[in-house]
């Protein structure tokens, strides 16, 4: 599928993330009974309608956070770095009227294709107070805290989907949202972690030309960047991947920003008290809406339970007569962008058309799955599985009939130390995350 651009709305108070909640799918789909067009179009007899559907929102527990003990130490362990490379003439001045400009931190392996991999679900809470006392950047509530006290002090990028078959794929790095230098590393901790647990996270820690010090937090082991304490790092330069390690409960990138030593917020909004302006390059939108993936299979997608991998149930082969289930995952999916689906036989005609919208105003992550039964003298070749949404159309290939080699997912290639990873210049569309 080809990889599109993406924008959002504005912010609205509070948003929801999701399970799903099938029932809600019927509520916003509308059949399109006739044809739409003269032509080629209206030569078929009738359209189908499908056998069965469902989906909806795809709801995740926001609960992370980094222990009280657990962050002294890091700021202990930094202190000490930053003041040993310095002693060392390693760690130039920090030069703080040039603020750096943050890329996006997450890129996508070689060969993945999908047109999105990710959804944040979690923005630094403003609220001082707790527990359910939510403010992001925005004045919404996509925050999180907890009743011992912690207000979430980062930006989450959860996998979406299948997050924990994201994860064992190495299919979402890490990379440097600046340049700058190592100023720590961990790793080796487990990545496992679907709950609060007493297990250290692995993570990098970078600081840029103007002294301000960025977290890459809860990374896979194995997966940390072997540069040392002190080395350089380029913006795009591989640090890791997305993993589930320390107080976790799903794999995601936690990104935290320090700036002259104080907890800031790289978003520019009307309700950061940190820091009024834009660390970014180029901010996203409040609502990053777009269409992560798209798949034909034989079956809805089976989720597994944290932290087993998800069954998608996907095929892109299929016979006459068969039954085929087509999906289309979302991340920020908002009721003011409907979706057109079609399904485009090897002659080009329409075979079946609908629409949908949500029934909500925003879900984080949505996931929606139709199923056809397709008839015996169905044509054979290749069909196309359509989506315009968002101002963008997305595809997907499948094939009915005689077995066609449409070709596998390429294996991931292992990436020199120090290699940028850009596959896609990351404003182009939307990388991931889950909470602290």
């Amino acid at each position: 599928m080809k990889k599109q651009a993406s924008s959002g709305d504005g912010p609205a108070a509070g948003s929801t993330s999701g399970r799903w909640a099938g029932a809600a799918l019927l509520l916003g789909v509308v059949l399109v009974a006739g044809f739409l067009m003269a032509g080629p179009v209206a030569s078929q007899p009738e359209r189908p309608t499908p056998a069965a559907s469902g989906g909806g929102e795809y709801r995740l527990a926001h609960a992370d956070r980094i222990d009280a003990d657990e962050r002294a130490d890091i700021e202990a362990m930094l202190a000490s770095n930053v003041a040993r490379l310095t002693t060392e003439g390693r760690l130039p001045q920090p030069r703080a009227a040039d603020r750096v400009a943050l890329d996006w931190p997450l890129t996508e392996r070689d060969g993945f294709t999908d047109p999105g991999y990710h959804a944040v679900t979690g923005f630094v809470d403003h609220a001082a107070g707790y527990p359910n006392q939510l403010l992001d950047y925005a004045c919404g509530g996509r925050t999180y805290d907890s009743s011992s006290g912690y207000n979430h002090q980062g930006t989450d990028f959860y996998l979406w989907p299948f997050a924990w078959n994201k994860m064992a794929a190495g299919d979402v790095v890490v990379v440097a949202a600046a340049d700058g230098i190592i100023v720590g590393r961990t790793d080796g901790n487990p990545d496992q972690s679907c709950s609060f647990n007493s297990n250290r996270w692995n993570a990098v820690y970078v600081r840029h030309a103007d002294g301000s010090v960025a977290w890459y937090g809860h990374l896979k082991r194995g997966s940390v960047t072997p540069k040392a304490v002190g080395a350089p790092v380029a913006a795009g330069e591989y640090l890791g991947t997305v993993g589930s390690s320390g107080n976790s409960t799903g794999p995601h990138l936690h990104f935290e920003l320090y700036a002259a030593g104080q907890l800031t917020d790289p978003y520019a909004g009307s309700c950061n008290a940190l820091d009024g302006g834009s660390w970014w390059a180029s901010q996203r939108n409040y609502y990053d809406s777009g269409l992560n993936r798209l798949a034909t299979g034989t079956a809805a997608v089976a989720w597994g339970s944290c932290p087993q991998p998800d069954t998608p149930n996907e095929a892109t082969q299929f016979q006459p007569g068969d039954r085929i289930t087509f999906t289309a995952y979302y991340r920020d999916q908002v009721d003011t962008r409907p979706s057109l689906y079609r399904i485009i036989d090897p002659n080009g005609l329409v075979y079946a058309q609908w629409s949908h919208t949500i029934p909500k105003p925003h879900y984080t992550l949505a996931y929606w799955w139709w199923a056809y039964d397709f008839p015996a003298d169905a044509k054979t070749g290749t069909w196309q599985f359509e989506v315009e949404f968002n101002g963008q159309t997305y595809h997907h290939t499948f094939y009915v009939g005689a077995p066609s080699t449409p070709g596998g997912s390429p294996t991931p290639t292992p990436l020199p130390v120090g290699t940028p990873v850009r596959g896609l210049d990351w404003r182009g569309y939307v990388p991931a995350l889950l909470g602290e």
